[in-house]
C-alpha cells in the first residue's frame, strides 16, 4: 500500500468536521472505462481500495479478471464495452444503476495511441480508430453518464487527455488532435453539466510508465539496445527526474471524485512531473 493509499482510510462527514471531507467512497459508485490496462487498471484498484463500488467497462476481457481478483476487497463488476458503440456505453452505464442504484463518479479513461506515423503518411484506419475511441467514445460516455447522474442528483466525471494536446507529437498527430478534442469537450460539457450538480474535469498526464508515448516503440528487438538511452533522454525532459506511474493519475482522479474537490469544475489538471516545462 502506498503512502497516499494509507491516508484514504481517514473518514469524515464531508462538511469540514474532524477528518472530513475525505477520500473514502463508502456507499458510492465509480464507473471506469478502459479499466483493463494502464491508468484505468490502476484506478480500478485505487477506487476499490478506497471503498467505492466499481464497474469496469472495457472491450478487453482482462477487465473481468481484474474484477475477480478484487472481489475480496470490494464490489467490482465488469461489463464488456466498446466505447465506440453508444448503445454499449448506455448498457454499461445502466448496469451500474441496476446493480447499485446510483452513479457517483465516471472516469473516462478508454483510449488508444494508434500507430506511429507522420502526418504525410498517417493511415486512414489509424485516423478512424483513434478519433472514434479517444474523442467520439469520450463524448458518448459524457452523454450517457451526465444523463444518469442528473437523474441521481449529481456526480463527478473526469476525462483523460494528454500533454500531447498542447505539446503535439509529430509521430502521433492524430493522437495529439484527439486529446486536444478531449480538453475542449471537457470545457463544453462542464458549461452544461454544472447546472445539474455534475462536476466535469480533465486530467492530462505526461509520460506514464508502461503506457502511451513512453511505452511505444520498445519492441523486444530494440528494447535492450535503446531502453537506457531512451529513458535517460526522457529523464532530462522531466524536472522531477522520473516518469509518472498509473497510480499518480489514479490518485488525482480519486481526489477529483471526492468532496474535497467540490468546487473544482471545468478545468484541466496536468500530471507530468513538470515535463511540459522542458529540460532540467
Amino acid at each position: 500500500m502506498s503512502p497516499i493509499e494509507s491516508q484514504i482510510n481517514l473518514r469524515g462527514d464531508g462538511n469540514g468536521a474532524e477528518g472530513g471531507p475525505c477520500l473514502r467512497g463508502d456507499g458510492r459508485t465509480a464507473w471506469i472505462s478502459g479499466g483493463a490496462s494502464g491508468i484505468g487498471r490502476a484506478a480500478v484498484r485505487v477506487f476499490a481500495r478506497a471503498g467505492y463500488r466499481v464497474l469496469v467497462a472495457d472491450r478487453d476481457q482482462d477487465g473481468e479478471v481484474i474484477a475477480q481478483k478484487l472481489e475480496d476487497e470490494a464490489e467490482v463488476r465488469f461489463v464488456q464495452t466498446d466505447v465506440m458503440e453508444r448503445r454499449q456505453v448506455r448498457r454499461a452505464i445502466r448496469a451500474a444503476l441496476d446493480l447499485w442504484g446510483r452513479l457517483d463518479f465516471v472516469f473516462n479513461c478508454a483510449g488508444v495511441l494508434g500507430g506511429m506515423g507522420l502526418i504525410e503518411t498517417v493511415d486512414e484506419a489509424v485516423v478512424d480508430e483513434v478519433l472514434d475511441i479517444n474523442l467520439k467514445g469520450a463524448l458518448y460516455v459524457c452523454r450517457e453518464a451526465i444523463g444518469a447522474m442528473r437523474e441521481g442528483g449529481g456526480g463527478a466525471m473526469v476525462n483523460v487527455a494528454s500533454i500531447s494536446a498542447w505539446n503535439g507529437s509529430p509521430a502521433f498527430p492524430v493522437y495529439s488532435a484527439s486529446k486536444a478534442g478531449v480538453v475542449a469537450l471537457t470545457r463544453a460539457v462542464a458549461r452544461r453539466a454544472g447546472r445539474y450538480n455534475v462536476r466535469v474535469n480533465c486530467i492530462s498526464p505526461g509520460s506514464i510508465s508502461g503506457t502511451g508515448l513512453e511505452h511505444h516503440g520498445n519492441s523486444s528487438e530494440d528494447k535492450a539496445k535503446h531502453s537506457l538511452e531512451r529513458q535517460a533522454a526522457l529523464m532530462r525532459q522531466i524536472p522531477l527526474g522520473r516518469v509518472g506511474t498509473p497510480e499518480d493519475v489514479a490518485h488525482l482522479a480519486l481526489f477529483l471524485a471526492s468532496p474535497l474537490a467540490r468546487h473544482i469544475h471545468g478545468t484541466e489538471v496536468i500530471v507530468d512531473g513538470g515535463e511540459r516545462l522542458g529540460y532540467r
